[in-house]
């Protein structure tokens, strides 16, 4: 009797070392959902990238990870040839699909800038507003749509720096 109760515990504290990690995780992530779900008033779901809330008014899905362009981002929407992601989300509601994209990129604003007016126009986009400007660090924005998407391109650099960064914002319907 002695022995199996030996057995038993020693089996017990290697499921312990071993498994302990993956049960603290799963729990620490259902007592968040719960909370966030009281929050919101409504269902919270963390899955490894993704958050989803489900409430009566619909439901949203945002995905993230830093270094990747979201999977479903439209491929119709340019991205220049050279570029680093700094951040990416994507937000799902049973709406619209919205994407939140910053880049750097090697090249001068002016350049990126030009480059994505031609895209654009190329593209079939309308160009609904562009600004360019130049002073203690260069800036640039464009605001287009296309069929069912709006979005906006930002563009600057600090004085001095080498970089351009490229914040995008893209909506889909």
């Amino acid at each position: 009797m002695k022995r199996a109760l030996a057995v038993v515990v020693v089996l017990g504290l290697l499921f312990g070392l071993v498994g302990c990690k993956s049960i603290e995780e799963k729990i620490g992530e259902k007592v968040g959902e719960e909370i966030a779900g009281g929050i919101v008033g409504g269902d919270v779901d963390v899955d490894d990238d993704s958050v989803t809330i489900e409430t009566d008014d619909g439901t949203v899905t945002m995905q993230g990870d830093a270094t990747e362009i979201p999977e479903d981002f439209p491929g119709e929407f340019p991205l220049p040839d050279e570029f680093e992601v700094d951040s990416a989300t994507s937000m799902k509601t049973d709406v619209d699909s919205s994407f939140y994209v910053n880049l750097f990129s090697p090249e001068s604003v002016k350049d990126i800038y030009e480059w994505y007016k031609a895209e654009f126009t190329d593209g079939g986009w309308e160009i609904t507003s562009d600004v360019l400007m130049s002073g203690d660090g260069d800036s640039g924005m464009l605001a287009v749509k296309k069929d069912t998407m709006e979005g906006t391109v930002s563009l600057y650099t600090e004085e001095g720096s080498e970089q351009t960064e490229i914040g995008i914002i893209l909506i889909v319907k």
